[in-house]
């Protein structure tokens, strides 16, 4: 005896719509999710860009490879 009519109670004709109506809200939300995080923006709102931080911290490496590509110039400089 197939499961669906008998062990397991009455089948889902009334609800079983609902299911994959909420796997493609989900699926559909996943995807643009994805595709605002690879344009560039940020997915999720709560999930907000710390650009100051970044920005800081990018100037200062920078900064540090300026300073040690000019060490290394005066290096190489004969004496």
């Amino acid at each position: 005896m197939p499961m669906w009519s008998g062990y397991w109670g009455p089948s889902w004709v009334g609800l079983g719509w609902i299911f994959p109506l909420i796997g493609l809200v989900f699926m559909v939300v996943m995807v643009f999710f994805c595709i605002r995080m690879m344009s560039g923006k940020s997915g999720f709102d709560c999930m907000a860009r710390h650009g100051g931080q970044n920005a800081k911290e990018t100037e200062d490496l920078r900064r540090e490879v300026r300073e040690l590509k000019d060490e290394i110039r005066k290096l190489r400089e004969p004496a």
